[in-house]
């Protein structure tokens, strides 16, 4: 624990302990972001966090809103509004960036997960020992590698049987599709079935489900492409050549438009179509 964590913890922890019981879903989240914080300290950081963003609000504000405006009776009343929703809006976003952080982390993981579980179904085929298919796996790089790595930890490492390992990191997985294939490993790990056939038939739907998405972004990428063409550049184009046209009439000089236009303009636009695209990408 950090002394910042420290320090927050211990000045809010007696406020936020009370009222520990009503953010279950916060633990949870905390838990699936993999972020090292009791929901005593994260709430404490948050409120230590709210409080700063009122107080410098508060004073600021104050300042600004009476230079500025013609306000300045009723700049400190202002300002106690502005700074109000300020800190609530720190907390709120605060509260939420677990939540979408182990978002993201679940979209990691449901990209590694069809070759994954290829790579699992491969090793299982070889006879060895369940837990040891974990050691193989913990080789990959990514988001599965490193919970490979902490599976195999505890089962050789700090002697916890396999299945309760895994009942534990299904639990706290904030992808569905990674906790079901390892509730299945338990299932037929407890029941004593064939580990390499349920691999092989879950790396056939996950490689379908792969191949769909793949097909769907394909079609998304050709719409993104047809908006691009037909919006950026032909409109753009069309822009430049009517207020070509149109300068000589008026008289206005519109060469720093065009250039705005030509080398701020559509590199900036291309750069968000090129990240959008790559954020939507179903591969690893």
């Amino acid at each position: 624990m950090s002394e910042f964590t420290q320090f927050t913890a211990k000045t809010f922890g007696s406020l936020v302990k009370p009222y520990i019981g009503y953010f279950d879903a916060l633990k949870l989240n905390l838990r699936k972001a993999e972020m090292p914080y009791s929901v005593e300290e994260y709430l404490s950081m948050l409120i230590f966090g709210a409080m700063l963003a009122f107080m410098f609000v508060i004073i600021f504000g104050s300042v600004f809103i009476s230079i500025v405006t013609l306000f300045a009776a009723y700049s400190l009343t202002l300002s106690f509004i502005v700074a109000a929703g300020s800190a609530t809006g720190v907390f709120f976003v605060g509260y939420s960036y677990p939540s979408i952080k182990a978002a993201g982390v679940a979209k990691d993981i449901d990209k590694e997960l069809p070759f994954a579980t290829f790579y699992m179904a491969t090793t299982a085929s070889s006879g060895i020992n369940p837990s040891e298919i974990f050691k193989v796996l913990s080789r990959r790089r990514g988001r599965i590698g490193n919970e490979a790595k902490k599976i195999y930890t505890n089962v050789k490492t700090l002697g916890s049987s396999l299945t309760v390992t895994l009942q534990r990191t299904a639990s706290r997985s904030p992808s569905p599709a990674f906790a079901d294939l390892l509730w299945g490993m338990i299932s037929v790990i407890t029941a004593g079935g064939d580990l390499e056939a349920y691999l092989k038939g879950k790396t056939s739907t996950l490689m379908s489900k792969y191949r769909r998405s793949l097909n769907d972004y394909a079609k998304t990428i050709t719409l993104f492409t047809e908006i691009y063409i037909t919006l950026i550049i032909v409109g753009s184009l069309f822009f430049i050549i009517l207020i070509s046209i149109i300068s000589p009439l008026t008289g206005v000089s519109v060469l720093l438009l065009q250039t705005f236009l030509v080398f701020f303009f559509i590199p900036l636009v291309s750069v968000g179509f090129i990240i959008l695209l790559k954020s939507i990408s179903p591969t690893e």
